[in-house]
């Protein structure tokens, strides 16, 4: 026979196992496991959807063409030969869903895992990286001038620049600090945008324009000027700036799987296509 004292011990144990039952049943619902994170590729692989971003304005990397109204360019092409890719290696048919992202929102999109990939004219450096993932670059750019050929020699940098001349520059850049020692005597001059300055070379109000040489070549296309009519200064660039596309932290198959479609011949094609210093839609000495 269990005498009373046994009963209510048994009693209190029963009550305590109850409640640790049940605070640990409210432990877990508050304060869950962590869970290891979805990759990339498992949520291309899981939902069929590639979600891409790419800026409208950006000539000749992601703009909109006026005729057709859609987006095209080469980071543009490059997004699709990484869907290509991507449908190959996982051998199933995946959507690409292309967004037109901003200066602004580029990299917020991709923090908050929104997008997969942005691919356009974004310059790798050490503060991006501590946010976000770069893939290796796929173009090579700095600061040049712009002139027309019939000019080219008179900027010379090596025998230094024949007569008096002006130069105009972007608000708010560094470009004069770069470029005052190679041509101390020029006239600078700011100006509010690539579009202007290229009219005012143009129109013969100044000699030659500052910039990344490759988006100048995209401001003399968006202008409807043939672009035959001017040359970058010099061939090789003052400075430099690498281009990469932008990729979520610590998915590393993923950026693998970016730098080797980057590597790729295919890749090396579309950047002969679209910018062979002879035969391209867009001629200029890509150093990547």
């Amino acid at each position: 026979m269990i005498n009373s004292s046994s009963s209510s011990f048994l009693l209190t144990v029963s009550c305590l196992n109850q409640i640790i039952s049940y605070l640990i049943t409210i432990f877990f619902i508050s304060f869950p496991l962590p869970t290891l994170a979805e990759t990339v590729l498992e949520k291309i692989q899981k939902t069929g959807v590639l979600k891409a971003g790419v800026r409208s304005d950006a000539v000749p990397f992601s703009y909109i063409n006026n005729q057709t109204n859609q987006l095209e360019g080469y980071s543009v092409e490059l997004i699709k030969l990484i869907h290509q890719r991507l449908e190959e290696e996982l051998g199933k048919k995946i959507k690409l869903d292309l967004q037109k992202i901003s200066l602004e929102d580029r990299f917020k999109l991709i923090e908050d895992g929104k997008l997969d990939i942005v691919c356009a004219a974004t310059t790798i450096n050490n503060a991006r990286e501590e946010v976000v993932d770069f893939s290796i670059p796929f173009f090579t750019t700095g600061i040049q001038l712009l002139v027309k050929k019939t000019d080219a020699e008179r900027f010379d940098p090596l025998k230094g620049a024949r007569g008096q001349i002006s130069i105009g520059l972007l608000e708010d850049t560094t470009t004069e600090e770069e470029f005052r020692p190679i041509y101390p005597n020029a006239n600078w001059q700011e100006v509010s945008n690539r579009a202007e300055g290229i009219n005012q070379l143009s129109e013969g109000k100044i000699d030659a324009i500052a910039s990344d040489g490759i988006l100048l070549l995209g401001a003399v296309w968006q202008q409807n000027k043939n672009l035959n009519d001017f040359t970058l200064i010099p061939k090789i660039p003052f400075t430099f700036e690498n281009y990469g596309c932008i990729l979520p932290l610590e998915n590393p198959d993923w950026d693998k799987f970016v730098d080797l479609t980057i590597a790729s011949d295919r890749n090396t094609q579309l950047l002969q296509q679209w910018f062979d210093p002879k035969k391209g839609k867009f001629p200029y000495e890509n150093l990547r």
